[in-house]
């Protein structure tokens, strides 16, 4: 079960919050014990010293909870910020290593929005821990008491247990798959209101405003049909609770006055068992309110589970690489199809250190693809990679993206300039983003900026201009002086005047310690290559014998 595993970390002080929780409910009969000692004092004579210390006991007992109760409601604030702060850093880690494959049919930003429902676990949590499991354990021992009294009021306990038990479980049926529908659609609004911001442009100057409106709406209807089958489950465990309250009281209050009458029970009894039995039944009307608390903490962990059960890429493989010189990589008969499209099938390719490579392809041929076999993104269904001749598949990711650098599209977070660039790499020292910078003709433009390499970036690049954003990424790619750079059609975006010092930097230089392979449909790109390798036309979808070989 997904909430066991989220609070496993949290078990001791869990253990603490239950201890302190009986603790609570046995002292809460402080109250009923009181009155039946004062209505049985007062039966026998009217006098005040009885009554006194019934009275400092009962501030005693009732203080000492109330302490009780501050200390678990502090112990369950820092089990909050333990959690949240767990599950922010447990993401952290594993978001960066999520296997590719995972996000080919899916929004990574949209599925992240799952997160905000760790607010939801903590509230929830919060109320559970604090007043639902005292409720359970007052309601218990509440019965135990009862049971003494008198072997009727076991019967009572009995039935009262078995109509409890009906409502929660009975009446309950069904919530947990509600709460988690209602959630679906509280995010697919939120999804669809992060695609209007994303594309505001699309929207507004295409007469997109009905259509925006529309989707929203159809939308939120889905939620308003999801929140009320929800509810409406709710609602009558709450009815339920409400009916038993009153029902539970008059049944009590009619059984105990008739053994008051035959002397089977004292006067001070029956006022402590109704008093004990309106502890049960009103906490327990209450419930229903923590019902929907304990709904929506099991639909929100089921969110989170999807960002935990996110494949993660193996880190238990060889470490070491050669430290420096350029790089050489090899692709052997690499087939490879998302589901059932064939994308690649028996390509090979190979590049020796220092090599600089045009790969050309139409659009659909797999270069993408095949830059992230390349990289280690993905995996081939058959054939293998080799870097400097040892398998992609023997290597640690992270130990692999030591020595290799992709430059793809614009990728820019917000951050400064000086952190989209050296992204914290204990081997980036601040003088080698400045030479990144110049050797793609950025860093002069960059001082102009008011801030210079502190100017603040936001996720479109904002204020730089789309040139200058792909010789950021650029900048970023080569900064760490990989063996082995991939460009992913990056240097067709670029003008021919911020073209010629990329080149010459780049792919031009004989110094450069990196063997070069870029994907373009430039005659400039090419030129400046001294190899060039073609995918064939994009593979049909159908089983022929076409084979490709890259020279």
């Amino acid at each position: 079960m997904r909430l066991i595993g989220l609070m496993r970390p949290e078990r001791s002080d869990l253990w603490v919050i239950l201890v302190f929780s009986l603790i609570v409910g046995v002292l809460a009969l402080a109250t009923p014990v009181a009155v039946e000692a004062l209505v049985n004092t007062v039966a026998f004579g009217r006098y005040l010293q009885p009554v006194v210390v019934l009275a400092l006991f009962l501030f005693t007992f009732l203080a000492f909870a109330a302490a009780i109760r501050g200390l678990t409601t502090y112990i369950v604030e820092i089990l909050q910020r333990r959690l949240f702060v767990r599950v922010v850093e447990d993401l952290a880690y594993r978001l960066p290593r999520v296997e590719q494959r995972e996000f080919d049919n899916r929004h990574g930003p949209e599925l992240v929005n799952r997160f905000l429902d760790v607010v939801t676990v903590q509230k929830a949590a919060s109320a559970l821990l604090i007043d639902g499991i005292a409720i359970v354990l007052q309601t218990a021992i509440g019965m135990i008491v009862l049971a003494f009294y008198h072997p009727f009021l076991l019967g009572f306990d009995a039935v009262l247990l078995l109509i409890i038990s009906f409502i929660v479980f009975v009446l309950g049926r069904g919530a947990v798959n509600t709460a988690t529908k209602e959630s679906k659609a509280k995010f697919a609004v939120a999804a669809w209101l992060e695609e209007l911001a994303r594309h505001v442009t699309a929207f507004k100057l295409h007469s997109g405003n009905q259509f925006a409106l529309e989707r929203a709406d159809q939308l939120a209807i889905d939620w308003l049909e999801a929140r009320r089958r929800h509810f409406r489950i709710v609602m009558r465990q709450i009815i339920f609770a409400l009916g038993l309250q009153a029902l539970a009281g008059t049944a009590l209050l009619g059984l105990g006055g008739w053994l008051v009458i035959q002397g089977e029970l004292t006067l001070g009894q029956l006022v402590a068992a109704e008093l004990i039995v309106m502890m049960i039944v009103g906490s327990f009307a209450k419930l229903g309110k923590h019902m929907e608390s304990f709904y929506d903490l099991l639909a929100s962990v089921d969110k989170l589970g999807l960002l935990f059960d996110l494949s993660t890429e193996s880190h238990d493989k060889l470490f070491h690489l050669r430290e420096d010189g350029a790089a050489s990589i090899t692709a052997r008969g690499v087939n490879f199809k998302y589901d059932k499209t064939e994308v690649l099938r028996e390509v090979d390719l190979e590049l020796q250190p220092g090599d600089s490579v045009a790969l050309l392809g139409q659009s659909g041929s797999g270069k993408t693809t095949l830059i992230d076999l390349l990289c280690g993104l993905r995996t081939p269904d058959s054939g293998h990679v080799e870097l400097d001749g040892i398998d992609l598949r023997d290597l640690r990711p992270d130990s692999l993206r030591q020595h290799l650098a992709v430059s793809r599209s614009v990728d820019v977070f917000n951050g400064t300039i000086d952190e989209n660039v050296h992204l914290n790499r204990p081997n980036v020292r601040s003088s080698d983003v400045c030479d990144a910078l110049q050797a793609v003709g950025l860093l002069g433009e960059i001082q102009r900026l008011p801030e210079g390499l502190g100017t603040v970036l936001q996720t479109n690049g904002a204020p730089l201009t789309s040139s200058q954003s792909v010789r950021l990424m650029l900048a970023r790619a080569i900064v760490g002086r990989p063996r082995l750079l991939l460009i992913d059609g990056t240097l067709d975006a670029l003008s021919d005047a911020e073209l010629g010092p990329v080149l010459e930097n780049l792919i031009g230089d004989e110094k450069r310690p990196w063997t070069v392979l870029v994907t373009t449909g430039r005659r400039a790109v090419i030129e400046a290559c001294n190899r060039v390798a073609a995918l064939p036309a994009p593979v049909p979808s159908r089983a022929d014998d076409t084979t490709s070989a890259l020279s």
